[in-house]
């Protein structure tokens, strides 16, 4: 089987830091081009990509607009967003404008690689389609979206503890005083140190992180809705369904059949 061959275009403010080019490399067939350029016409007519990979690090009014943009005139190429800082309104943006997946930094690699297998064994489709026409009105940036990273910020490294402890006790209860001890705050200084080095409040975040992990474990159809409402950190199922529903914008049920029937089109498509 051929490899997903990705066209990575890197919008990151920090171009010293660690590329997920480095990361993609290991089982693509990548090309990178920044979309500040006139070269990203021509990389996708040169390349033709399965995908396009649009990473962030602090996304900013002009970036955002270049992958809209990307996406009218260039429709039946699926776009994955990768982004370090994230909201709720970012999400809800890149949904709005049909962006295939959304992932956040850290990247769970295994996630990303099995995303990029599905699409590059999607039919493909003419690149040479001419903008699609808008049926609805342009979705605007929002204002929680427009993030004013400066390109030689550096994140305040004493709130990592947080995101660490999270990352290692996302199924338990997770008290934020207890973690604003372990990172050596008060709480309130805890509290606005955090809002300001992820953009949005630690209860957020740790919602988010519990939502994207319940994502993950929906893809196994051995795992019941009950089991990953638990294994998430969620005590009510009902709670979590409701919640669910607010970020992704359905349930978890209708989310696993929306899974299911995509699997089915793609076991069809290669026969």
């Amino acid at each position: 089987m051929s490899q997903p061959r990705v066209l990575l275009v890197d919008l990151r403010q920090q171009r010293d830091a660690p590329s997920v080019y480095e990361v993609l490399k290991r089982q693509c067939c990548v090309e990178r081009v920044a979309a500040d350029t006139d070269d990203l016409a021509n990389a996708i007519a040169d390349f033709v990509p399965h995908t396009l990979l649009f990473d962030y690090d602090y996304p900013n009014i002009p970036t955002l607009v270049a992958l809209k943009e990307t996406k009218i005139f260039h429709p039946s190429i699926p776009i994955i967003l990768v982004t370090e800082q994230h909201s709720e309104a970012l999400a809800v943006w890149a949904l709005r404008t049909r962006v295939w997946d959304y992932f956040v930094k850290p990247l769970q690699e295994e996630d990303l690689f099995h995303c990029l297998e599905l699409l590059s064994q999607l039919p493909s489709r003419s690149a040479k389609r001419g903008p699609r026409q808008m049926i609805q009105r342009p979705c605007a940036i929002p204002q929680e979206a427009r993030f004013r990273g400066s390109a030689h910020a550096r994140p305040d490294c004493r709130v990592d503890p947080a995101r660490q402890y999270i990352e290692s006790n996302l199924g338990k209860k997770i008290a934020q005083s207890m973690v604003a001890e372990l990172c050596g705050m008060s709480p309130s200084e805890f509290s606005r140190c955090f809002r300001k080095v992820y953009g949005l409040t630690f209860q957020e975040y740790l919602i988010q992180r519990r939502v994207q992990e319940a994502i993950k474990l929906l893809k196994n159809p051995s795992a019941s809705i009950t089991d990953v409402c638990y294994t998430v950190g969620f005590g009510d199922q009902s709670y979590f369904t409701r919640t669910f529903r607010r970020y992704v914008g359905t349930a978890p049920s209708a989310y696993r059949r929306q899974l299911d029937e995509v699997d089915a089109s793609l076991r069809t498509a290669a026969v």
